[in-house]
């Protein structure tokens, strides 16, 4: 992975673009203060949407209501309609 100052990224934004178009790179553009919170990531499309549907598979799953289940206590079969 290339690393670029934000500097660099704005005189090389066009190799940039081609790099991660072209060859598939993830390009990170660090911050002057190096610190990885303010960095920046560009990475391909098909990579974004690949990470992004992991994300969504990975996340947890909605938990399921309490009255959301049928009550069969009360269930009379004789006023069931069979047919």
């Amino acid at each position: 992975m290339k690393q670029y100052s934000p500097v660099a990224a704005q005189e090389d934004f066009l190799e940039i673009l081609s790099a991660v178009h072209q060859l598939k790179e993830t390009i990170l553009i660090t911050p002057t203060d190096e610190r990885d919170e303010h960095a920046a990531v560009v990475l391909p499309l098909q990579e974004w949407q690949a990470l992004s549907e992991l994300a969504f598979l990975e996340a947890p799953a909605a938990p399921i209501k309490q009255n959301s289940r049928i009550n069969l206590t009360n269930l009379r079969t004789d006023q069931v309609e069979w047919g």
